[in-house]
């Protein structure tokens, strides 16, 4: 034994591993393709450095001298940091790709009874009435009530062809539990706003509809370029189908340093690309990503190169890992158990998710929700363009994970952060929302039998910020 552990300490091994980790770390470092390639190279250069030194610190020398020992002490350190850092750059890497190249909508169907149900899985369905719509999404539909079946055939279909009229049959228990698209819980809200406080799912299933690419690629490192922020706050993946809650232009022009934010209320009527009709912008997200895309292209006349799809409640998650962030409120209100104040306020994550939904207690209602939100998302943008990033690096992948996607590839990622490294610009932000009227209106695409609350577009508010857009687009000064 103890002649073991004297070859495992000799200056060939010791060494050995220490080129091993080095090896390994700089694959990492190309692989991810983050640091600028004049930084990469330095960086390589000192490790390389490292190796000879402890080489010549070690060499020719008895093993148990003080110079010897010192060498191997700092040798094996050094194979610790380069291990440590070759995760930490693995799972970067591993996150990037992971939130790029989406290219897949899925649509989840849950089984969702009322929450003092005693059905808790799919077994307690043997002889339930179960309420679903027949005429919705028949290809998934059928595909997921059939993966229902193989785990329990013994309940009884209640065929209706009406979301109200499926929210109401669970409410006047005329079925146990009924069988229904995520994408469409919101039309199970309208006659019941506490549908989530009062329901549970008990089982769920998904199905991933691959999509072509529909993205517009350009240099972004001297491009500019334009984002379209989707935000969702629904059950399954962030790629889920689902209504689009937060709308949102991310236009940027990588030369001027200018990123300009504008924001298109839920509520707002505009004509679906899909149906060829009216209806709020946020039922477009029904149809997926592509059609709310083709949706806001057409309405501010356009070219959107990515989206992102954000699940806005997780997101709040990166808040905490970034240490908290600085948003500055236009005024004083309360939300719950919190007060924010008239000037800047410094936000955990639960705090910024309150901030970013107030609604009826915020000047401006819907149009107050959304300014806030751009707020809130400023300073996660700041945060993270800041150092204070590496306090928690590992924390703020993990966030990420699982609440993020975009069809952005992680090479046009890299390049952007290799830009920002490269020059540590500081970046002009800007925020600006559409306004509007609302009004009470029946005739939807969606649901033309209901009336509805819709946001009427203020003409000379869309006019406006289509001029913005087009100016940031142009290299020209933000207002």
């Amino acid at each position: 034994m103890k002649n073991f552990i004297k070859k495992l300490t000799t200056m060939p091994v010791i060494l050995g591993l220490q080129i091993v980790a080095t090896i390994i770390f700089i694959f990492f470092i190309f692989k991810l393709g983050a640091l600028p390639m004049m930084y990469a190279c330095i960086l390589v250069g000192i490790i390389c450095l490292l190796d000879v030194g402890m080489f010549f610190l070690m060499r020719n020398d008895q093993n148990n001298s003080i110079k010897t020992i010192v060498g191997k002490v700092c040798s094996l350190i050094i194979s610790l940091l380069l291990v440590v850092g070759s995760f930490y750059i693995a799972k970067g890497d591993s996150t990037l790709e992971s939130i790029s190249g989406a290219n897949k909508d899925t649509y989840t169907y849950s089984v969702i009874t009322k929450k003092d149900s005693q059905i808790k899985d799919v077994k307690d369905l043997t002889d339930k009435k179960i309420a679903m719509n027949v005429e919705e999404d028949l290809q998934y539909f059928t595909k997921a009530l059939s993966a229902l079946k193989e785990e329990n055939q013994s309940f009884e279909s209640l065929e209706v062809n009406d979301f109200h009229q499926l929210a109401k049959d669970l409410y006047d228990n005329k079925c146990d539990s009924i069988f229904v698209n995520e994408a469409y819980r919101t039309m199970l809200e309208t006659d019941y706003e506490s549908f989530n406080e009062d329901t549970k799912v008990v089982w769920s299933y998904s199905i991933d509809k691959k999509l072509e690419d529909f993205s517009k690629d350009v240099d972004v490192t001297s491009k500019p370029f334009v984002i379209y922020i989707s935000g969702i706050d629904t059950f399954g993946k962030v790629s889920t189908i689902s209504r689009s809650d937060v709308n949102m232009i991310v236009t940027v022009n990588p030369k001027t340093k200018q990123i300009l934010m504008t924001s298109i209320p839920r509520d707002y009527y505009v004509t679906l690309a899909n149906k060829g009709k009216k209806d709020k912008l946020t039922h477009s997200g029904l149809a997926g990503i592509e059609n709310t895309v083709k949706t806001v292209e057409s309405f501010m006349n356009i070219d959107i190169n990515y989206y992102a799809r954000v699940n806005f409640t997780s997101l709040i998650q990166m808040v905490d890992a970034l240490g908290g962030i600085e948003v500055e409120s236009v005024e004083d209100f309360s939300i719950g158990q919190y007060h924010y104040v008239k000037g800047k306020n410094q936000l955990n994550g639960d705090q910024a998710l309150y901030f970013a939904r107030a609604r009826y207690t915020v000047t401006g209602g819907d149009n107050g929700r959304v300014a806030n939100q751009q707020r809130v998302l400023t300073g996660m943008l700041k945060k993270m363009m800041s150092p204070a990033i590496l306090t928690n690096y590992n924390g703020v992948l993990n966030s990420i994970e699982g609440c993020f996607e975009t069809n952005m590839q992680s090479n046009e990622i890299t390049s952007l952060i290799q830009m920002q490294l490269n020059d540590m610009a500081s970046w002009t932000f800007a925020t600006k929302q559409l306004s509007g009227t609302g009004a009470m209106l029946t005739g939807g695409a969606y649901i033309p039998g209901r009336k509805l609350y819709y946001m009427l577009p203020n003409e000379s508010s869309v006019k406006e910020n289509k001029e913005a857009i087009q100016n940031v687009l142009n290299g020209e000064p933000i207002q």
